[in-house]
């Protein structure tokens, strides 16, 4: 399982990142894995060029800029996923 955190600061604790399709709804388009030392974060691959609204609880997270939703995920369930 994974969290979603939406740029509005709402936050999902529980979801599921079962599939492509899953992981790219989550975050509004075509993922973008930012791998941190702890967790591989999805986002939005075009989500500067659309201009969506910066997420700060990613952002803090990644350690950089992040915009739109985020799907945050441990380094296993990625793992799994691939």
């Amino acid at each position: 399982m994974a969290r979603l955190i939406k740029s509005n600061g709402d936050t999902i604790a529980d979801y599921s990142c079962s599939s492509l399709k899953a992981m790219q709804d989550a975050v509004g388009g075509y993922i973008e894995p930012v791998y941190t030392s702890r967790w591989v974060v999805l986002v939005n691959e075009e989500g500067f060029l659309n201009n969506l609204p910066i997420n700060i609880e990613a952002s803090a997270i990644c350690g950089q800029p992040i915009v739109g939703d985020a799907l945050v995920m441990t380094w296993e369930d990625w793992d799994s996923q691939n």
